[in-house]
């Protein structure tokens, strides 16, 4: 279990719990359109929410005391601080306070919060199953563990979109660009005082020193720039990564309307 295993091994694995997941992701798409027992939703969105803590408590667990080749470092293994991961936690609170949400009552900061995990959730998770990167994952916990990381913030996504109504918001879109370029600057400064660690690896949290090393469409138009100059280059590719994914949101809504 804790063996290192081969590239093609981890890719195995991998792609295997990917197909698994797809299958969930079609599940629970089918169950929230057609749920209409709002105590079973209720339940559903527990045991979700329970599901999603579990998994990042085993990936802590295991990084921190069980996986004797990696020493934990504040450098590198702080929890929280990169953008998929906040995408995967507000949509677990999106979750958690949309269990009693009320029909027909707007809550603006609900909305922020599924807007914001579904841009930076699903693009870093679509990304992260797409083309993941293995290169530092020793054992199958971690290969488990790292897929699952990217495919619940999709699973979590479906659900919030099924069983409780929430589509992506042009609004959400302007203020998730506004969010993410206000963290960079504090990024670059925290990263900046964290320094290296005892490996001589430096902090780059939120990817503002480096970018990730895999072969990304997007991310290889701006891979010749070195940090800090790359976030600005990046910009055009941001706004337009972020219009490709509401464009099917603002015609279904355009739709809804006439």
């Amino acid at each position: 279990m804790f063996s290192e295993l081969s590239i093609e091994s981890k890719y195995f694995y991998h792609n295997s719990l990917s197909f698994i997941m797809l299958i969930v992701w079609l599940f629970v798409f089918i169950k929230g359109y057609s749920l209409k027992d709002d105590k079973l939703k209720y339940q559903i969105s527990n045991l979700i929410i329970i599901f999603c803590l579990s998994q990042e408590l085993l990936e802590s667990i295991h990084h921190i005391f069980l996986d004797s080749n990696v020493v934990f470092s504040v450098q590198r293994d702080l929890p929280f601080l990169q953008f998929c991961q906040i995408g995967f936690y507000f949509s677990i609170i999106c979750i958690f306070l949309s269990r009693n949400y009320i029909p027909n009552k707007k809550y603006p900061y609900f909305q922020f919060l599924f807007d914001c995990s579904f841009i930076l959730g699903f693009s870093g998770a679509f990304q992260g199953i797409i083309t993941p990167d293995l290169l530092n994952i020793d054992n199958i916990i971690e290969v488990v563990c790292v897929q699952l990381q990217h495919s619940l913030i999709i699973l979590n996504l479906i659900w919030l979109m099924t069983a409780y109504n929430y589509r992506l918001k042009f609004r959400g879109v302007c203020l998730t660009y506004l969010f993410i370029n206000l963290i960079v600057p504090f990024a670059l400064i925290f990263n900046s005082l964290l320094g290296p660690n005892s490996n001589g690896d430096y902090a780059n949290y939120f990817y503002v020193n480096e970018l990730p090393k895999i072969d990304n469409f997007f991310l290889n138009f701006v891979s010749q720039y070195s940090s800090p100059d790359y976030i600005f280059y990046i910009q055009p590719i941001i706004i337009i990564y972020f219009l490709m994914l509401y464009i099917p949101f603002g015609i279904w809504s355009k739709f809804k309307k006439n």
